[in-house]
């Protein structure tokens, strides 16, 4: 277990830029786009919560990079597994007080933090490691842009029509027909759901 905190946050949490938002919603012009820029930060912190994206509890939880902290009480063995990734860039790591020099650590599959012994992987020293790194994207990877807009748009439409409604009939008092039932397809559709497996944080 560790203690995570977001020590420089991203300043700005949406995966989509305003552009992006406006032909997400068929828009043309900026009249919506005080209305599309919370969209996009909201649909943006979902898609993070989905992908179970750690947060420090004041902070968003986001795939874009971020300055991160955390806080080991070591006592096993192995590496250590950082709770965002990819990580970009390590900072510091430090064994109680005493810096460790870069030399003696390595990263591998994104989040996984060796520590190092003449070259050799070994287990980190017991004690209270504190790790400043730098992890997620300077710039959504477009597979991610590609579910965030397909989200925008659904959420969108929403606020004007259903979008699982096929067929509207006024005459018996209004009979509806939809593509799917509504119960059955949820705003996140298995196309989203797959568009984001890639970067849905699994812990063992």
């Amino acid at each position: 277990m560790s203690r995570f905190s977001v020590t420089t946050p991203a300043t700005d949490v949406s995966l989509l830029t305003i552009a992006e938002l406006r032909a997400a919603a068929g828009v043309t012009d900026n009249s919506k786009d005080a209305e599309l820029t919370i969209l996009g930060r909201r649909i943006s912190t979902a898609i993070a919560r989905q992908c179970c994206i750690a947060d420090d509890g004041v902070n968003p939880p986001t795939l874009l990079r971020e300055t991160c902290t955390e806080v080991f009480r070591w006592s096993g063995c192995g590496p250590l597994h950082l709770s965002r990734r990819p990580v970009t860039l390590i900072v510091s790591a430090v064994n109680g007080v005493s810096a460790i020099d870069g030399a003696n650590y390595e990263v591998s599959g994104g989040s996984v933090l060796h520590y190092l012994t003449s070259d050799e992987l070994t287990s980190w020293p017991a004690g209270k490691i504190t790790v400043v790194y730098e992890a997620g994207y300077a710039t959504a990877p477009d597979d991610l842009k590609l579910a965030a807009s397909k989200l925008a748009t659904a959420t969108f439409a929403e606020t004007a029509r259903d979008p699982n409604l096929k067929r509207e009939d006024l005459p018996g008092i209004i009979e509806r027909e939809y593509w799917v039932a509504p119960s059955d397809d949820p705003l996140l559709s298995a196309e989203i759901s797959d568009l984001l497996s890639p970067y849905v944080q699994r812990w063992i």
